[in-house]
C-alpha cells in the first residue's frame, strides 16, 4: 500500500518504518515465588522512516505499531521482573540510507537475576529491512535488519531466526532493532549531516563510505576528504543511473 501511495504522490509518503523484532521472556520470581511471561514491548522499538523533509525519528516503531510506540522505563521493568537491563540505546546503522536518514533502531540487553529464563524471538524484523522511498538504498544492508546476540559460556552467538531458548544468571541476550528506510538518494546527503551522525553514533566511519559515500580522512577530528568523496559518489551516481 505504501509503494502505490508513493508511485501516486510521492511528496506525502514517509519510507517503511522498520518492520516487527520482539522478544518475549518467561521464567520463575523466586522474589514472589511465581511464574513470570510478558511480551517486552521495550524490545520492540525500531526506528521511523524518512520523510520527503526530515530524517526518521529514532526509536518508535515498528511498522505494525505505525501510531508509534515508546518504551517505557528501564527500572519498573527491574521492578516488575527479575531481570537486569544492562543496556537500552540507538543502534549505529540501522538507519535506512537516504538523502534524509531513516530513524534509529535500538538495542535492549537483559540478564536473568535469580534463575532461569525462556526467551522467544518473533516477527519478520529479523529478515525484512524497512523500504526506503524516492531512490534510498543502502549498502550495508545487514546492520538494518534484525538480530538478537547471545552471550553464554564465554561465546557471543548471533541469532538471524524467531527461536526458543533459555538462558541463566551471567548469561545475557541483546535484542537488536532495525531502523526505518530512507527517502531520497543517499549520495545527495549533505556531508556535514553525516560528520554529525558519525560524532553522535548514528553512523559508522565504515557506513559514512559504504552508504553514503563519504571518506572520512582522520578518524580522530572525522576531517572529511573531499576529494575522495566526490569521486566516490560521482562513481555511485553513475551505477545508480
Amino acid at each position: 500500500m505504501r509503494l502505490a501511495f508513493e508511485k501516486a504522490v510521492p511528496s506525502k509518503v514517509s519510507a517503511s518504518w522498520g518492520h516487527a523484532n520482539g522478544l518475549n521472556i518467561a521464567g520463575w520470581d523466586k522474589r514472589h515465588d511465581e511464574e513470570y511471561v510478558t511480551m517486552v514491548l521495550a524490545t520492540i522499538i525500531s526506528g521511523a522512516g524518512a520523510t520527503p523533509s526530515q530524517d526518521g525519528w529514532h526509536a518508535c516503531g515498528p511498522e505494525c505499531c505505525f501510531g508509534a510506540l515508546t518504551s517505557g522505563d528501564v527500572e519498573l521493568l527491574e521492578y516488575s521482573y527479575p531481570i537486569i537491563i544492562h543496556r537500552e540505546s540507538l543502534m549505529t546503522d540501522s538507519g535506512g540510507a537516504g538523502r534524509f536518514r531513516g530513524g534509529s533502531g535500538t538495542a535492549w540487553e537483559v540478564e536473568p537475576l535469580n534463575g532461569d529464563m525462556t526467551f522467544i524471538t518473533f516477527g519478520e524484523g529479523r529478515r525484512i529491512p524497512a523500504v526506503g522511498a524516492a531512490g534510498a538504498a543502502s549498502a550495508m544492508v545487514e546492520e538494518k535488519v534484525g538480530r538478537l546476540e547471545l552471550v553464554k559460556d564465554g561465546q557471543t552467538k548471533t541469532i538471524r531466526e524467531n527461536v526458543i531458548e533459555v538462558i541463566k544468571p551471567g548469561e545475557r541476550i541483546t535484542n537488536m532493532n532495525p531502523g526505518g528506510g530512507g527517502y531520497g538518494n543517499p549520495m545527495e546527503r549533505a556531508v556535514e549531516k553525516v560528520v554529525w551522525d558519525i560524532k553522535n553514533g548514528l553512523v559508522s566511519i565504515k557506513g559514512a563510505r559504504e552508504d553514503y559515500g563519504v571518506v572520512i580522512a582522520d578518524p580522530a577530528t572525522l576531517a572529511v576528504d573531499m576529494p575522495a568523496t566526490q569521486a566516490l559518489r560521482a562513481t555511485r551516481h553513475a551505477v545508480a543511473h
